[in-house]
């Protein structure tokens, strides 16, 4: 036998042969030795010992397997990552068309998706009168003012590359004719959808759950999904996801937690 017990048994076996040893009668110097009479341990005492012993060696093998139980661990890692070619759908719309405004105007918009945004003046009903106009607009938390002349005929127009979530508002006077302009915000926009597989393998020592991520720039996507993977097994995922723009990204499948199943 061997293991963590071992020394204690040792203790134990020490232990009952030294009380043999002393529970052997001992000479007298004066008196010829009596006859030997072998002691024995009482009843209560053996039936002690051996509680003790299966005491620890219950414990012992419990303790030790739970030990050896919580030391196996589940090691999923992604692998055969396939990121497929993008479809990208580009659109132009108006984000905001207030038509026809008479001085003075305003205008307060924040972005759904990144791209670029124009501020347009148009004043091409008018066939002889230009306008003037004057404009206060804040961008990205950066204020401005501008003046311009918008002709009979045309438009005038500002423009901004702006992100997700980011916000654009001011207000303008319009002077000439019935000091009146078109205004709209035009939005040039682009998402794209990707599809992409992968492979989970699990060298580890324990079947495990796990859950996959894909990251776009090294940072979290909006998609992930659990896995169940079974030691020394794989299991094939693939996901869809539509980005908000059609710049170029790393894409990559990551774990990002993981637990013994």
């Amino acid at each position: 036998m061997s293991g963590p017990l071992t020394p204690i048994l040792l203790i134990v076996w020490k232990l009952l042969v030294g009380q043999m040893e002393l529970s052997q009668p001992q000479p007298s110097g004066i008196y010829p030795p009596p006859q030997d009479k072998p002691r024995r341990f009482s009843r209560n005492a053996l039936i002690g010992i051996i509680i003790i012993i299966a005491t620890l060696l219950a414990a012992g093998g419990y303790g030790g397997n739970r030990i050896y139980q919580d030391s196996l661990q589940p090691n999923v890692q992604a692998t055969a990552v396939n990121i497929g070619t993008p479809s990208t759908s580009p659109s132009s719309s108006n984000a905001v068309n207030d038509g026809r405004v008479t001085s003075p105007g305003s205008f307060d918009y924040t972005t759904s998706l990144p791209g670029t945004y124009t501020l347009v003046w148009d004043n091409i009903f008018s066939v002889i009168t230009s306008k003037s106009v004057s404009v206060t607009y804040t961008v990205s938390g950066s204020t401005h003012s501008h003046s311009f002349t918008v002709q009979p005929g045309h438009n005038y127009e500002l423009s901004f590359n702006l992100g997700n979530g980011d916000r654009v508002y001011g207000n303008f006077a319009v002077s000439g004719g019935s000091n009146d302009v078109n205004f709209y915000i035009t939005a040039q926009t682009c998402t794209e959808t990707v599809s992409f597989s992968f492979t989970l393998v699990n060298p580890g020592s324990a079947n495990g759950f796990a859950t996959a991520r894909l990251l776009e720039d090294g940072k979290d996507t909006t998609w992930s999904n659990r896995y169940y993977v079974p030691q020394s097994g794989q299991v094939q995922g693939s996901g869809t996801i539509t980005l908000s723009d059609c710049a170029s990204h790393i894409l990559s499948v990551s774990i990002s937690t993981q637990g013994k199943a």
